[in-house]
């Protein structure tokens, strides 16, 4: 059966004598046992996993022992995987898995976060032109009672709104570009450079950096994609913002961050979160077309985290 083909919809079951789902909140979000991701699972298990990925938007799967090619196989049960960048301190043996990590491979502190952008509401691989669809999180070592990842349900933030806003909504498109959405979230840009209450590279070195952005920007073409993007697996109507998302198109850039900076800034009710405390071999699986994610504070210096990341590819 090719996954492109499967849909994820309300009376679709899903079931297995050896499966078993119990929710993780209200509205979202399921907690998956009777299963060892490092065995080999059946056919039938496998198109279970990939209904109830786009059904329950998360899937976590407690207790496992996984090494990296493990995890990779898994992930690649909902498709190909992204090759990924490989942290300097903490390099992996797979292309297709990285570590998230606050130590090097020797335990040593490296005295900063692993990735401060992740500390935002953003949706993996957005910023491509095919997005991803799935991201598959590891936990090897956690920090008690912190570092917790927090889960936004988009379906939900989108029904929520008024049906005015709604429809302003559906004729909105967003440019995602990683380095200009940091650059404006830090105040970097060309406006912005001589506030005197922001700490400024200079001035040379800041047109260096804009010439090297606007040219790969320039040679691989800006990319846009809806405001509100009709799942491409569910067909159903998500917000498809976040971080990546620094402007709204077809707008003078100031006034398009503006607008854009106003909708990620939307309010999201605590029903359409889930916060997930994480212990040592929990496994998590989830829908970037439906779901925004951030990481939440721990303690970089005293307290260790360390996390193996693989991308699920579009």
């Amino acid at each position: 059966m090719n996954f492109d083909d499967l849909k994820a919809t309300e009376n679709q079951p899903v079931c297995s004598d050896e499966v078993k789902y119990a929710q993780l909140s209200n509205t979202f979000g399921a907690e998956v046992s009777g299963l060892d991701m490092s065995d080999d699972i059946s056919d039938a298990i496998k198109s279970d996993l990939k209904h109830a990925l786009f059904k329950h938007q998360i899937l976590l799967f407690r207790q496992q022992e996984l090494s990296e090619d493990q995890q990779v196989r898994f992930a690649q049960l909902f498709g190909p995987c992204r090759i990924l960048w490989q942290n300097q301190h903490y390099p992996s043996k797979n292309d297709h898995a990285h570590y998230l990590s606050n130590v090097d491979a020797k335990g040593q502190p490296i005295g900063r976060h692993p990735d401060p952008g992740s500390t935002h509401w953003h949706s993996d691989g957005s910023w491509a032109r095919q997005p991803s669809r799935a991201t598959v999180l590891y936990g090897i070592q956690v920090p008690e009672g912190e570092g917790a990842t927090h889960f936004a349900n988009m379906y939900q933030l989108f029904a929520s709104l008024d049906p005015q806003t709604k429809e302003y909504f559906e004729t909105l498109n967003a440019e995602h570009n990683f380095e200009l959405a940091r650059a404006s979230r830090q105040q970097r840009m060309p406006w912005q450079w001589f506030h005197s209450e922001v700490d400024r590279q200079p001035l040379v070195a800041q047109l260096k950096w804009w010439k090297s952005v606007l040219g790969r920007r320039l040679r691989d073409g800006a990319v846009y994609h809806p405001v509100v993007r009709r799942h491409p697996e569910t067909g159903r109507p998500a917000l498809f913002i976040g971080d990546h998302a620094w402007r709204i198109s077809k707008r003078f850039w100031p006034a398009g961050i503006k607008l854009m900076k106003e909708i990620n800034s939307l309010k999201i009710d605590p029903s359409a979160t889930y916060t997930h405390q994480w212990q040592a071999g929990d496994l998590i699986i989830w829908d970037n077309g439906s779901v925004l994610h951030k990481v939440g504070e721990y303690n970089i210096l005293d307290q260790v985290r360390i996390m193996r990341r693989c991308v699920v590819e579009n």
